[in-house]
């Protein structure tokens, strides 16, 4: 019964930090993006629908109340932007890796958050459909390369996962090892031998895996579907590696590990 248990909670621990996401994220940073994300589409939502009554009775009233939730929607749009990279980032550094090689990409998303807050303030010097337009056209090329950043930081969170995966099975073979019998059984003392290798594997597939996370040309637009298929063939490499290692810790719990 005590092996059973003691199996239980291996299997029940690593498989909560195979699928969990990051587990220190703040509450308050998933909140606000939410918001600020809510309060885009209903200023979107109004604005479509002034644009179309000014289309339909082109006044300067009906202009003038276009402009004015247009500045609405612009803020909230950039606001919102801030407000996801906080959110990618607390998703990064929730996974508390200690992976020196994220930083890069956090950096990434802490100008981000500066450059959007900043849009969100500027949009609101607009005053004419002139100054829209000119606001709008420059946007698009302003904003490449922090754009990019909410990918990076996607890819880096779901890395961070993998990483600490990889800290919690060491940490539990690690409890492992003093209620091993000694001398070792030749089986045992395989599967100890195995296991090694097995990380190690794993460790050089996430670092190749987090080498791309950053192209080395970014003068054009990022193309999601095209990046993220990239990297979907490597998750799911791990992935398989370390339920492998799943197999591997539980073998050994139950056959080898002495009360």
């Amino acid at each position: 019964m005590r092996k059973i248990i003691s199996s239980l909670l291996i299997i029940v621990f690593l498989l909560s930090c195979f699928f969990k996401t990051a587990p220190f994220v703040r509450a308050t940073a998933k909140e606000d993006y939410e918001f600020q994300l809510s309060q885009y589409r209903k200023s979107y939502a109004e604005f479509s629908q002034l644009k179309r009554d000014y289309l339909q009775n082109p006044t300067l009233d009906n202009q003038q109340k276009s402009v004015i939730v247009a500045k609405q929607a612009l803020s909230a749009r950039d606001q919102a932007k801030a407000s996801f990279a906080r959110y990618l980032a607390d998703l990064v550094n929730g996974h508390n890796t200690g992976y020196t090689a994220f930083q890069p990409i956090l950096t990434r998303l802490s100008e981000a958050v500066v450059f959007y807050s900043a849009k969100a303030q500027e949009s609101q010097k607009i005053t004419t459909p002139s100054d829209l337009t000119a606001f709008s056209n420059s946007y698009q090329t302003e904003t490449m390369i922090h754009d990019r950043s909410f990918a990076y930081g996607q890819v880096a969170a779901k890395i961070g996962n993998l990483i600490r995966f990889q800290i919690d099975a060491q940490n539990i073979l690690n409890t492992i090892y003093p209620k091993l019998p000694s001398p070792q059984p030749i089986p045992l003392k395989a599967r100890l031998d195995e296991i090694p290798l097995t990380v190690e594997a794993i460790n050089e597939k996430i670092s190749d895996l987090l080498a791309f996370a950053i192209p080395e040309e970014e003068d054009s637009p990022l193309i999601p579907d095209q990046y993220f298929s990239k990297f979907t063939e490597g998750l799911v490499d791990i992935r398989s590696r370390q339920s492998i290692l799943i197999d591997q810790l539980i073998d050994i719990d139950i056959n080898y590990v002495q009360p």
